[in-house]
């Protein structure tokens, strides 16, 4: 049964009157007369008592009127539930990120998206970029952000810029670099060094080491962390420095410090990556919306 003549049904038997609901359907009364007749054909059972003075429901048609109003409104509710998804209003949505996106407006982006959109659910997920990229490929994640490497093998992924961040030197707050303003990048030369596992970030980490090496800078490597965080606390605690993403020094914490470094670097690109034709209205929204507020926070 379509659900207009549901429609149909539930008006007349709000009126009980053919004409008045008519005129609210905005159809001529024959047609609706010839509707509910059909209804009653094809449901095998008669919904109304008709006379000349007035229309009543019979017992089947006042059983049908309940099922007949939560058939409509179920309906309606699926209708926009379809509508939310195609426009990107509802759904579910996975997001892998690496840590350095972890900035404040990127946490702020972050909540007033979810605030703004009630009907979406984001699954959020920290990851290294080696294991994001997996997820991608595994098709466990919808979207990722990670550190963007051009020789990285991309050819059945989409991406698009984020941000970008500069490295800085993470110390212990009492370490002698900490009382220069700007920290030659020789001066790192057989420091202690903590550094991430290369697995996590391949294509940064070759950059890296090719860039001090090429300044006459040998890392004496003391400690390698999987976590940020951990590195944060391993320098805190005076086991060595580290060369971390800005967006670090935002987690301020006792026994840390940052500087900026003089000589050359990678720059820490971070870009959105999906996989190709894969690219839904919500996460067109998403990415459009952490955007323009990275944009509004600079």
């Amino acid at each position: 049964m379509r659900f207009r003549k549901l429609h149909y049904f539930v008006t007349v038997a709000e009126e009980l009157h053919f004409g008045r609901a008519a005129a609210r359907l905005h159809i001529a009364q024959p047609p609706l007369s010839q509707q509910i007749k059909a209804i009653e054909d094809e449901m095998g059972a008669k919904l109304f008592e008709r006379s000349s003075q007035k229309v009543t429901l019979t017992p089947a048609g006042a059983a049908f009127l309940p099922q007949a109003r939560a058939m409509i409104e179920n309906w309606e509710k699926i209708q926009e539930s379809v509508r939310g998804v195609a426009t990107g209003k509802a759904g579910n949505l996975s997001l892998g990120f690496v840590w350095a996106a972890g900035t404040p407006h990127f946490s702020a982006g972050i909540a007033s998206f979810k605030q703004n959109n009630p009907e979406i659910t984001l699954n959020l997920e920290e990851m290294t970029t080696s294991q994001a990229l997996d997820a991608l490929h595994a098709e466990k994640l919808d979207i990722a952000m990670v550190l963007y490497n051009p020789l990285m093998d991309t050819a059945d992924l989409e991406h698009q810029h984020y941000e970008s961040q500069q490295h800085i030197l993470a110390l212990p707050e009492h370490h002698p670099l900490a009382e220069l303003a700007v920290v030659p990048l020789i001066k790192l030369h057989q420091l202690p060094f903590i550094s991430f596992a290369r697995q996590a970030h391949p294509s940064l980490y070759d950059q890296i080491m090719h860039h001090l090496h090429s300044a006459g800078v040998e890392p004496n490597i003391v400690q390698v962390a999987r976590l940020t965080q951990t590195t944060r606390t391993l320098v805190a605690a005076g086991v060595g420095i580290a060369l971390v993403p800005d967006s670090t020094q935002f987690d301020q914490r006792e026994g840390l410090t940052f500087r900026p470094i003089e000589g050359k670097l990678p720059e820490l690109a971070i870009h959105f990556m999906w996989r190709k034709n894969s690219q839904s209205p919500l996460m067109s929204r998403l990415i459009d919306h952490l955007q323009e507020h990275g944009v509004r926070s600079q």
